[in-house]
């Protein structure tokens, strides 16, 4: 593959590169890079095969896209490319910032990062003054954990080589993490940086010949949180887990039921929004409700409603080792109000969308009736005018001087708006990190234009409509499954490879409106 320049690459030459080396490990060296950036090198060694250029880049321009609020939330919590390094025509490696110092401690009596398996084993001489957290510190260290998957994958990163060494932890409150070996990262169905990594006894049993995926990830998700609440560094999914005493009940409850659901097969386990949730004791269990009865309808002919959908190994530690754009044509609704949820670490800004407004229909005059020779013709009532009202409705009303609308005629909330005011939303959105990628009236609109069909639309019409390219459609629709999919229920399903999206609306309102009503 050619080599293509980058606008940020770096040459090697130009880089004040101290003498000793950071750290070493079978991909390659880490060297501080002198000056105030506070960076260091990463540089591939021979040994470790081709290099990827386009994905390195690709890993950069999401770095420096510091215009969404949670995108400079995840490069605070990992150590992000934020530019090649090249020389003669090829790349030798990337910056990236140095780790704070804030997630090194005392071990072995020298200053090391504080790696995940520091929490797996019993301390040992060498790190045992190592702060400790109790219970609810590592309930605490697991959920952050998870949110920062939840993100990465919103944004449709797959981590692949999730383990005890490329994780660390802050010891003590308030407790944080912080990810290693970025580049290791590539976009779902992309090629990586480098070929995968891969660490002994976090190994995923189902995963593709293809490499790690998605579905990877969650898997070793299960692994560390089950690690991280066992103390134990070997549990795996199937085996009973003995989780330490004195968490709380419904997290203890959801943590095993979720743990359980990971030894299943690709497609079946929990996914990163499903652990944040367990973790933080809000789980929803979906049931089954007994159908309520009808209210009666005046008779005559009724349009047909079409609803989508129908019923429903081990490495022991003995000295550790070194080292919104609207979608149909409405005007825009009023902001939204969301409650505010105090997360464990400051999550700033939001993402942002455009807004495009198109003007309502006129509607067409209606065609005079013959007048009878000698009668004198009857005006015509006043035409009503088309007058907005709340939540992207539009509501025909008469003049001023004319009689109100009864109260029938009058608009009534789409089931996208019935949806996002709903308490069940609410608590889903508190579950979310600030600044998800997509907003409420977003949310709103696709389910009121899914709805408005078959349930069903392919993933490239939804571009379209929401003025966005593709992928970006593609992380909306993933963002809308962490927020409408609660628990189990597949509420939204995206298909065909993620070509299509399919919203089940019996399922929609059995989640969200049905507690609600009176």
């Amino acid at each position: 593959m050619a080599f293509t320049p980058h606008p940020l690459d770096r040459q090697h030459g130009t880089l004040p590169l101290e003498p000793e080396h950071l750290d070493k490990g079978g991909q390659g060296v880490v060297t501080r890079v002198l000056g105030p950036e506070n960076l260091v090198y990463k540089g591939y060694m021979p040994q470790a095969g081709h290099v990827n250029g386009t994905a390195l880049a690709e890993l950069v321009d999401f770095g420096h896209r510091r215009t969404a609020g949670e995108v400079g939330f995840l490069l605070a919590q990992c150590a992000w490319p934020i530019a090649r390094v090249v020389h003669e025509g090829r790349v030798t490696g990337f910056l990236m910032p140095h780790v704070p110092q804030e997630f090194y401690g005392q071990i072995g009596g020298k200053r090391k990062l504080v790696e995940l398996q520091y929490l797996l084993y019993e301390p040992n001489w060498a790190w045992q003054d190592l702060h400790q957290p109790d219970v609810r510190g590592r309930l605490e260290i697991a959920t952050l954990a998870a949110k920062m998957i939840d993100l990465l994958h919103t944004h449709g990163w797959v981590v692949g080589d999730l383990s005890f060494r490329n994780l660390l932890w802050r010891p003590g409150a308030p407790y944080k993490v912080f990810m290693l070996d970025c580049d290791g990262l590539r976009r779902h169905g992309g090629e990586p940086v480098l070929r995968q990594a891969h660490t002994p006894d976090w190994d995923d049993p189902h995963q593709p010949s293809s490499g790690p995926e998605l579905d990877t990830d969650r898997y070793k998700l299960a692994l560390l949180v089950g690690r991280v609440l066992t103390r134990t560094a070997s549990v795996r999914p199937g085996q009973e887990p003995t989780l330490l005493p004195s968490l709380p009940d419904q997290v203890l409850t959801a943590v095993r039921e979720l743990f359980t659901r990971a030894h299943g097969p690709r497609g079946s386990r929990p996914s990163a929004a499903e652990w944040v949730q367990a973790l933080v004791g809000r789980k929803r269990i979906a049931v089954t409700r007994p159908s309520r009865p009808k209210p009666s309808v005046p008779a005559g002919p009724v349009a047909p409603i079409n609803l989508s959908g129908t019923g429903r190994r081990s490495v022991t530690v003995s000295r550790p080792a070194t080292g919104s754009s609207p979608l149909l044509a409405q005007p825009s609704p009023p902001p939204s109000t969301e409650r505010e949820w105090a997360p464990v670490l400051p999550l700033g800004g939001t993402a942002s969308s455009g807004n495009v407004t198109e003007p309502p229909s006129t509607p067409q005059p209606a065609r005079p009736r013959p007048v009878p020779q000698g009668a004198q013709p009857v005006p015509a009532p006043p035409r009503p005018q088309p007058v907005p009202v709340s939540g992207a409705q539009t509501a025909w009303s008469s003049p001023s001087s004319a009689v109100p609308l009864p109260p029938s005629a009058r608009a009534v909330p789409t089931l996208g708006r019935r949806v996002i005011a709903s308490d069940t939303y609410a608590e889903q959105r508190q579950m979310a990190p600030r600044g998800s990628a997509i907003d409420d009236d977003t949310v709103a609109r696709l389910i009121d234009h899914l709805a408005a069909g078959s349930g069903r639309d392919s993933v490239a019409k939804v571009a379209v409509l929401l003025g966005d390219p593709a992928d970006r459609a593609a992380l909306l629709m993933r963002a809308l499954k962490n927020l409408l999919n609660v628990e189990q229920t597949e509420v939204i399903t995206l298909k065909d490879g993620d070509r299509t999206v399919e919203l089940n609306v019996r399922l929609l309102e059995e989640q969200f409106l049905e507690e609600d009503e009176p």
